[in-house]
């Protein structure tokens, strides 16, 4: 005679996703553009690594709590309103733009 054969439970794994690195370019609409925070000036450097394109930009004053994610959602308001300083390096050419 046979025993029964006792139910088997899938382990559930949790995936923990981390955030972005790469976001989009406002400019390019490429995936190029990173984002490097310097927290002991509370300063954030933006910048597209497409060579078309070149765009840098610096925000200032930013909270020590903010993640990348953060800093970029904050640099795409300012970008949009026009309110902050954007150069572009294509190539040899260096343009501003406020």
């Amino acid at each position: 005679m046979g025993r029964r054969s006792r139910k088997r439970y899938k382990k559930v794994v949790q995936v923990v996703r981390k955030p972005p690195t790469r976001f989009q370019c406002p400019t390019c609409g490429l995936m190029t553009l990173s984002i490097s925070i310097d927290r002991s000036e509370d300063v954030a450097i933006i910048s597209c690594s497409n060579q078309n394109c070149g765009l840098r930009a610096t925000l200032r004053g930013i909270p020590k709590i903010y993640q990348e994610v953060d800093v970029y959602a904050k640099f795409l308001d300012k970008f949009t309103e026009g309110s902050i300083e954007v150069t572009y390096s294509r190539g040899s050419e260096h343009e501003v733009e406020g």
